[in-house]
């Protein structure tokens, strides 16, 4: 079994986080990609750029919707704090034992490795694997955002349409841990009975009306997101 781990702060995520993903399963012939985003980044901490953690979390579950054999692992959401990678990728050794790991970086932070945490044992547990630098970068997606300007050639389509909408989770993050506890449950169902597609983003034509609608504000019908 391969399973790479690609973790970030995916602030927001873009159209070379999604490409990164692709050619790790093709070069690493991967059985498995888990796209990890980080709480809080250990050299990013008391920065606000890394925003509302169930924010973030629903983008990077827009932006790998669907996409085979990867898996948006919320872990280091749920977990809260400084997100620090030897913890996860001891945690996801232990889960999967004899299974070879790879930890997917960027060149850009690939010369930081040496000053992270354990960073001597977290190479004996997984095998860094670099990639090139994307053309996109989350900083220019901020800035281009704070301008008020048009993102959707650098973000995937799903991605553009929540922000551009300003789309969230509810803020009652127990609401929102209810509702997809329940989605599972009842494999990918709304109460709506609707099935959402993978990662449980919502199709409801609804909710894609409220969406449509510029002066709706307000939660969807089961109350998994919310409309500013």
């Amino acid at each position: 079994m391969k399973i790479g781990i690609f973790g970030g702060t995916f602030n927001p995520v873009h159209n070379g986080h999604v490409g990164i993903a692709k050619s790790a399963i093709a070069r690493l012939s991967l059985d498995r990609l888990l796209v990890i985003p980080a709480a809080v980044n250990p050299f990013k901490a008391g920065n606000a750029a890394d925003g509302p953690e169930l924010e973030k979390l629903l983008l990077v579950r827009a932006a790998f919707c669907g996409m085979d054999k990867v898996f948006v692992d919320d872990r280091e959401i749920a977990k809260g704090g400084i997100s620090y990678a030897i913890d996860t990728v001891s945690e996801i050794a232990a889960e999967n034992p004899g299974a070879e790991l790879f930890f997917i970086t960027g060149e850009d932070i690939a010369g930081e490795v040496g000053s992270w945490k354990d960073a001597s044992r977290l190479k004996e547990l997984c095998r860094f694997e670099t990639f090139p630098r994307t053309a996109e970068s989350s900083t220019e997606i901020r800035a281009i955002l704070r301008d008020g300007g048009d993102i959707s050639r650098l973000v995937p389509e799903a991605v553009d349409l929540l922000i551009r909408h300003r789309v969230a989770y509810n803020e009652d993050g127990k609401i929102v841990a209810a509702v997809l506890k329940g989605l599972e449950a009842k494999g990918g169902y709304c109460p709506c009975r609707i099935p959402k597609a993978p990662e449980f983003l919502c199709p409801c034509a609804e909710f894609r009306s409220q969406l449509a609608d510029g002066a709706y504000h307000g939660l969807c019908h089961c109350r998994l997101y919310k409309k500013s």
